[in-house]
């Protein structure tokens, strides 16, 4: 993480915290009051609130950024949430904005993705080379997959029958049989496979360590082309028939616009710094991509491929992952930096509630309810 020089000017922060025991009907309740002032002594506030309680073991908290109550038009369903050091899924209740539970999975899991029935999360382990593979009814681990070393993300097909399995540190993608759970082939691709991205018939791999995309025919396993895109590129999206391909360029600050039949770059897309996971809105009009450099996301036009609005969620955020409830209504993006996940209303473009969750949340994904 960078380390980013700040001038204290004007806080004022009033602080609540409900801290509960795993055992026993004790709670302890701090309030503490810092005044910090400076140029003009006009106080800027922040205040976190405590929570109403927590399913039992449960050691995360729930933080508000401002004292807003959730929208009223909030969600229902769950998030689940990566912990890059922590091992561990978090599940959000989208209402409540509370943690319900935290899932051990293995170590440095990077991202979660979900099986188009729903019923499945399947969370990538970087530094174990496995897939988690977690039952939705009861929230827990049912399998441990193999892969190959360093897996990133996963994606499936449509009809949930493939899953692809990006490793790092192989170059290659794995092919697996969600059904049998096993390895069925495994695919060559350029140097460093982080996202693999199923648009219609075609696979769009990001290769980070080449800045390159890597694109490959699902049915016969041939790799078509490949598509310089910019320095870094991470996380991508796509219009639902395919016809765009939006790829995250993390060193290169933009977002490649690729023309999902002709596989021709068509546009850049300026973004603040550090793009990492871009997600094209339900609604088809918007994507949204996530910006750790300055801990931003930022709202795109997809006719006009122009940014139309950022959000900053905190210099020191590190914003990472994005996800959207099944209605568009409600953004969520994870902070990797501050580890929270942000909740954003897409309608009015704010922020309307923070959840602090397990350290270094990186991927997220959301299950309808």
């Amino acid at each position: 993480m960078s380390i980013v020089r700040h001038r204290i000017r004007c806080v004022s922060v009033t602080r609540s915290i409900t801290l509960q025991k795993e055992h026993g009907p004790f709670a302890v309740v701090l309030a503490a009051s810092i005044f910090l002032w400076s140029c003009g002594n006009q106080p800027a506030r922040a205040q976190i609130e405590p929570l109403a309680s927590l399913a039992p073991g449960i050691r995360a908290y729930q933080v508000a950024e401002t004292a807003q109550d959730p929208s009223p038009r909030a969600s229902a369903g769950k998030l689940y949430v990566t912990s890059w050091f922590g091992g561990r899924i978090s599940v959000i209740d989208v209402s409540t904005r509370q943690v319900l539970k935290e899932i051990p999975v293995g170590i440095q899991d990077h991202n979660v993705a979900l099986n188009p029935s729903q019923r499945q999360a399947w969370v990538t382990n970087n530094n174990d080379g496995t897939v988690s593979i977690i039952d939705l009814a009861s929230d827990e681990v049912v399998a441990t997959l193999k892969t190959g070393h360093g897996p990133r993300h996963t994606s499936f097909s449509p009809d949930g029958k493939i899953a692809y399995v990006t490793n790092e540190y192989d170059n290659t993608v794995s092919v697996i049989d969600p059904t049998a759970l096993r390895v069925t082939g495994t695919m060559h691709v350029g140097h460093m496979p982080h996202f693999p991205l199923v648009a219609g018939t075609r696979l769009f791999v990001s290769n980070n360590g080449s800045g390159e995309v890597t694109v490959i025919d699902r049915s016969t396993g041939r790799t078509l082309a490949m598509v310089t895109v910019g320095l870094g590129p991470l996380g991508e999206g796509a219009l639902k028939d395919g016809s765009r391909v939006y790829v995250a360029c993390h060193a290169s600050n933009h977002v490649a616009v690729i023309d999902g039949r002709t596989l021709q770059v068509l546009a850049r897309i300026k973004t603040e710094p550090g793009p990492v996971q871009v997600s094209v809105a339900p609604n088809q009009t918007d994507a949204y991509v996530a910006c750790d450099g300055r801990g931003s996301v930022q709202k795109i036009d997809l006719a006009t491929n122009r940014v139309v609005k950022t959000l900053s969620l905190g210099s020191e955020a590190g914003s990472h992952g994005v996800s959207f409830s099944a209605d568009g209504e409600l953004l969520f993006v994870t902070n990797t930096g501050s580890g929270t996940v942000s909740v954003i209303d897409t309608a009015s473009e704010e922020l309307v509630g923070t959840v602090r969750v397990a350290p270094a949340p990186e991927g997220i994904a959301y299950k309808k309810p």
